[in-house]
């Protein structure tokens, strides 16, 4: 079936046994991230949880939902996640095929009108024992450029405080955070909508880099298989998804700032926090029944790993026209998106590993990866297992170390060529008639 909100893929998700319920009461305080914890850490990541029942909240908290290699897939409606990077390919050969969303009028985000909303009143998580407060960790943060209106959907953690308010943690360099300095350089109130709830592929490309024209909305529409259906917000007009479960519409005033306090991240300690953008939230619009979706950041493996293998396959197009020598890349579920990946490449020149570290380094979303190892092409397909060992064989210390001055390591793992002071190698390969005979007389062997 067609996957057109937070509902349709819970739908999904259970039909295909991937669904866990969890009737009894649960506190949306540390009790429900330390049950999603546990859960994906089994094997297979175990499954999406639903909770039907949290206490001090009529609402259902779901969690979970993208973490593992099997959900993402359902997610996106591809049987395998390596089917992404062929959709990619196609989309940047033609971006006009990227369907631009529909306006609609009435939409179920807004069934329900809060105009002095109760904030506690939804069970956003508290993770950890040591947060600063509860956040909203898979927000939809939607805003627009002061100048030409262009709007930005981008995934920021939004920290809920107890007087009306919500901070958002802009990454530096992002849509949001480019926006919002445009705001406060004129003097002028940003309009904000922050959407709860929506179509799984909107989640997605809401934590992607992706290059111009592709904007998150129409990409979100193009993995979707049509067009994402749009409302206008209440209060500022921002374009918001018409299905979403939730939408806090508010305004940051010019200099408003609050300290965040501590969040507990993937890096397994706490990140301290920082002075943020403070939203004074002018109304909550939301369904009759909302479901609230969170995430639950921390140590891997958790569903980040698994959103961050999707972005893995989408986003290996783009660093093929980098770096057209690039042949495919694998990045740990350790690394959490870009904290580290293997890349191979098919080399024919000298310096061409180092050539491509540099480019790298130079731009696009590998630049602040903390690891980056450079190995040659097979033909055999890349694993992180055989990534490492092709490195481990074929690194010279400390000549193949690239260090950059923010402390960010390339390793230049490629095969040397005799220019580089290589010398040639003669690579293992099994008899051909061999290896022929015994597939043929495998079953012989009493194999299956």
């Amino acid at each position: 079936m067609a996957i057109r909100d937070l509902r349709d893929f819970l739908a999904v998700l259970d039909t295909a046994g991937e669904l866990h319920r969890v009737d009894a009461e649960v506190d949306s305080e540390l009790e429900i991230a330390c049950i999603t914890d546990r859960q994906s850490k089994l094997p297979g990541g175990g499954k999406a949880l639903l909770f039907h029942n949290v206490k001090g909240s009529p609402y259902p908290v779901a969690t979970n939902l993208f973490g593992s290699p099997s959900r993402m897939a359902l997610a996106l409606q591809v049987e395998h996640l390596s089917l992404l990077t062929g959709k990619m390919e196609q989309l940047l050969a033609a971006p006009g095929s990227a369907p631009a969303p529909t306006l609609v009028r009435q939409a179920p985000c807004q069934e329900v009108v809060e105009r002095h909303p109760d904030l506690g009143s939804y069970p956003f998580l508290k993770s950890w024992p040591g947060d600063g407060g509860r956040f909203i960790t898979l927000p939809l943060v939607f805003t627009r450029d002061a100048g030409t209106g262009a709007g930005n959907c981008g995934m920021y953690r939004v920290r809920l405080f107890d007087d009306g308010c919500v901070g958002i943690r802009w990454k530096a360099g992002s849509g949001g955070f480019g926006h919002h300095q445009n705001y406060q350089a004129a003097g002028r109130p940003m309009p904000v909508a922050i959407a709860v709830g929506a179509a799984p592929a909107l989640t997605l490309a809401a934590m992607l880099p992706l290059p111009e024209p592709l904007e998150e909305v129409s990409f979100a529409g193009y993995l979707h298989g049509a067009p994402l259906a749009m409302v206008p917000c209440l209060d500022s007009g921002l374009m918001v998804p018409a299905d979403a479960e939730l939408v806090i519409e508010g305004v940051i005033d010019p200099g408003a700032t609050r300290r965040e306090g501590a969040f507990g991240n993937h890096t397994g300690s706490y990140d301290a926090g920082e002075e943020v953008p403070l939203v004074r939230v002018t109304c909550v619009t939301r369904r009759k029944d909302p479901i609230c979706p969170a995430t639950v950041v921390g140590p891997p493996p958790m569903e980040d790993c698994y959103l961050a293998k999707a972005a893995e396959r989408l986003l290996l197009p783009l660093l093929r026209r980098q770096c057209p020598e690039i042949v495919d890349l694998v990045m740990p579920v350790e690394g959490i998106f870009h904290g580290c990946a293997v890349i191979s490449i098919e080399k024919k020149t000298a310096g061409q590993g180092r050539r491509v570290l540099e480019r790298l380094r130079s731009e696009g979303w590998l630049k602040r990866g903390k690891l980056l190892v450079v190995v040659d092409e097979t033909g055999q397909g890349l694993t992180l297992a055989h990534g490492f060992w092709q490195a481990l064989n074929a690194v010279r210390f400390p000549a193949d170390l690239v260090v950059t001055p923010d402390g960010c390591l390339g390793v230049d793992a490629t095969g040397k060529l005799p220019e580089e002071g290589g010398e040639p190698k003669q690579l293992l390969q099994p008899d051909a008639s061999v290896r022929a005979r015994v597939e043929r007389r495998w079953r012989e062997y009493g194999f299956l």
